[in-house]
């Protein structure tokens, strides 16, 4: 049985990983997810917001948050 881990999936509601790139689920745009710079999305994506994000950087921590809990 396969139990969700919520920060994951919360990930997963904006972002998509792709290869080496992570999408943003609403307006395509994309971006390695070794990319430290924050997230460029297209103009007028609903996902712009006032506070920059680093989709890579947000999955890594959640990674290794998992792995520390021993959920991975």
């Amino acid at each position: 049985m396969s139990v969700t881990y919520l920060p994951l999936e919360a990930w997963n509601k904006h972002w998509k990983h792709d290869g080496s790139r992570v999408r943003c689920r609403l307006c395509g745009s994309a971006q390695g997810l070794t990319d430290a710079s924050a997230f460029s999305h297209a103009l007028g994506c609903k996902a712009r917001s006032v506070k920059a994000q680093y989709p890579g950087q947000e999955l890594a921590s959640i990674l290794h948050q998992k792995i520390q809990s021993g959920l991975f």
